[in-house]
C-alpha cells in the first residue's frame, strides 16, 4: 500500500478547448490550487473508489482501470466530491500516481491517462495538470496535458469556501470569448485582489452568483477573501503539487 496527497483546484476563469486527440484537450486558465490535501491510501485490488469510508460510483473509474490496472483507493477528504473543488481531478490523479508506482508505468503517461478520463467524464479540463503542478496560482497557457503552464507567485490573504449544491461540471463548459480577456486583464495586474475581481465578472456571466464581497461562485460553492467565518473551509495555497508520500 501506498499514501498519495492531492491539492484541491478551484479555477476562476477557464476557456474550454476540445481536440480529437484527448491529450490536447483542456482548458486555458487561472486556477488556484490549494490545501487542505486529500490523503489517498492505494494498493492493487478490486478497482473501486471509497471515499470518506463510503463506495462511490466514479466515472472515470472503468477508463483508469482498463489503461493504468486495477487499484483500491481508499480516500479521505474535507470538501465533498461534486461541488467545484477538483476532486475528481484529485481522485484520477492519485490512481495514475498510484498505477506508476505499483505497476511501473512511466509517470508522464499515467498522468496523461488520468488527464484523458477527466477529458471524456467532462469534469475537468485543466484540474489534472494543475494539481500535479502546484504553485498555488496556476495560468494554463495552453490547453492539455502537456501544455504551457505558469506558476504565478501573489502576496496570499485568507480564502475560504463554502459548499452550497452539487452540479455536474458540464454546465460550466461552454466557451466564453470573454474568458480570454479577463485572463489578459489579470495578468497586467497579478494580485489575489485582481483573481477574485476577474474569476467574480467571468463567473457571473456564466450564470453564477453570489452574495458576498470580494468571492465568487464556482459551480456548487462560494470561495471569498479575506472575511471566512465560522463553517467556511480555509485554505491554503499548495505550493507542493500531487506526491506520493
Amino acid at each position: 500500500m501506498l499514501e498519495v496527497m492531492v491539492p484541491l483546484s478551484i479555477s476562476g476563469v477557464w476557456y474550454p478547448v476540445f481536440s480529437n486527440n484527448l491529450e490536447k484537450s483542456g482548458s486555458i486558465g487561472l486556477t488556484m490550487v490549494l490545501e487542505p490535501y486529500s490523503r489517498v491510501e492505494i494498493k492493487r485490488g478490486d478497482a473501486e473508489i471509497i471515499l470518506n469510508g463510503k463506495k462511490i460510483d466514479f466515472p472515470n473509474l472503468d477508463f483508469l482501470k482498463n489503461n493504468l490496472g486495477n487499484l483500491h483507493l481508499e480516500i479521505k477528504s474535507d470538501v465533498p466530491l461534486g461541488f467545484g473543488y477538483g476532486l475528481s481531478g484529485s481522485i484520477s490523479l492519485a490512481y495514475a500516481l498510484g498505477a506508476s508506482e505499483i505497476f511501473g508505468i512511466i509517470e508522464r503517461e499515467a498522468i496523461k491517462i488520468a488527464h484523458e478520463s477527466e477529458v471524456i467524464s467532462k469534469n475537468g479540463l485543466g484540474d489534472v495538470i494543475s494539481q500535479y503542478i502546484g504553485g498555488g496560482l496556476v495560468y494554463r497557457k495552453t490547453p492539455g496535458i502537456y501544455g504551457e503552464v505558469e506558476t504565478i507567485k501573489i502576496d496570499w490573504r485568507p480564502v475560504c469556501s463554502k459548499p452550497l449544491e452539487k452540479l455536474p461540471t458540464i454546465s460550466l463548459l461552454k466557451n466564453s470569448e470573454s474568458a480570454l480577456f479577463y485572463i489578459q486583464d489579470f495578468l497586467k495586474e497579478r494580485t489575489i485582489d485582481k483573481f477574485f475581481e476577474v474569476a467574480r465578472k467571468f463567473t457571473e456571466e456564466l450564470g453564477f452568483y453570489s452574495p458576498y464581497k470580494k468571492s465568487f461562485r464556482k459551480k456548487g460553492i462560494i470561495v471569498r477573501l479575506d472575511e471566512c467565518e465560522e463553517g467556511w473551509t480555509i485554505h491554503k495555497p499548495a505550493m507542493k503539487g500531487a506526491y506520493v508520500i
